[in-house]
C-alpha cells in the first residue's frame, strides 16, 4: 500500500494496486476515529479531474456523514492493516525528516 498524498491531520490517499482509499480523520462528539473508505469508479474519475480538491471535499463529507451515509463502506480487515503500517511508516518517515 502506497501513501499518494495527505492533508495534515485531515486524511491520507492511498492506493494499492487500481485500488484507491481515503482514510479521513473524523469526530463525533468527544469521540474520535478514522473511516478508511474504497473509492468507487467513479469518485477515483473525480479524482484524476479535480485531484486535491476532489479529496478535500470528499474528505470533508465523510467527516460530515461518516456514522450515516459512509458507515457501511468503511473497509476493515486484512486492507485495513496495511492502510494503518503504511501511514505509521510515512508518518514516522516524515517524523525523522524534522
Amino acid at each position: 500500500m502506497k501513501i499518494i498524498d495527505f492533508e495534515d491531520k485531515a486524511w491520507f490517499f492511498l492506493n494499492e494496486s487500481d485500488h484507491y482509499y481515503i482514510d479521513v480523520n473524523c469526530n463525533y462528539s468527544f469521540l474520535g476515529f478514522n473511516m478508511l473508505i474504497h473509492l468507487s469508479a467513479s469518485e477515483v474519475n473525480d479524482y484524476h479531474n479535480h485531484g486535491r480538491d476532489f479529496l478535500n471535499s470528499l474528505a470533508k463529507d465523510i467527516q460530515q456523514y461518516a456514522l450515516s451515509r459512509y458507515k457501511d463502506r468503511n473497509v476493515k480487515g486484512d486492507i485495513e492493516r496495511m492502510a494503518n503500517e503504511a501511514i505509521i511508516g510515512f508518518l514516522e518517515d516524515k517524523k525523522g525528516q524534522i
